[in-house]
């Protein structure tokens, strides 16, 4: 219904921010994740995705494609609310998540708070072969983990999904570039592209 909403960071919670279009004020419920990487009278862009049950109405949303996708993975799961996947997104990263599923790591999805041993091995086992590889994580690891996450989060900030700046800066030669240089070529490649 809403895929994303700009505008500027009014207040920062626990687990939600206040986002300011237009003089409306949207209260977002998102991952610890997506608090840490904003702050407060900061312009963003915020990828959203509303739950409507008979008795609720809610508003999540995270800064990047990778988590909004995993999110819709984990609330698809039964027994896993929003508030799970919430959950589960703050605990660790989207490609940390992955790689649990991946690995058939019950014993860290179940350090999540509010996911005991049963609900982490049926998240594990429904999502098994819907959140990639471990060859695909490797390959975006580069940029996730590294110096480059500075870069991949000020490319995200301009519009960009997580998904194509990891594939242009795959194909790119980063040896002993400046990160100013880095997204100045990458925002031509990706302009190309587009």
């Amino acid at each position: 219904m809403i895929s994303y909403i700009k505008g500027e960071v009014v207040k920062k919670g626990i687990d939600y921010i206040i986002l300011d279009n237009n003089n409306i004020g949207y209260y977002i419920s998102t991952s610890l994740t997506t608090l840490n990487k904003i702050s407060e009278k900061e312009k963003v862009l915020i990828i959203t995705y509303m739950h409507i049950r008979e008795d609720i109405m809610a508003l999540y949303g995270f800064l990047t494609a990778d988590e909004i996708d995993l999110f819709k993975k984990l609330i698809t799961v039964n027994g896993i609310g929003p508030k799970a996947g919430l959950s589960v997104l703050s605990t660790y990263e989207a490609n940390t998540v992955k790689e649990i599923i991946l690995k058939e790591d019950v014993t860290s999805m179940s350090k999540v708070p509010g996911v005991g041993k049963k609900t982490a091995s049926k998240i594990i086992l429904e999502l098994k072969d819907k959140v990639g590889s471990v060859d695909e994580l490797q390959g975006s690891e580069i940029v996730i983990n590294n110096e480059m996450s500075d870069v991949v989060d000020a490319l995200v900030a301009l519009g960009f999904s997580s998904i194509e700046v990891k594939r242009t800066l795959d194909n790119m030669d980063i040896t002993g570039k400046s990160e100013n240089d880095i997204i100045k070529e990458a925002l031509k490649n990706m302009n190309r592209q587009g």
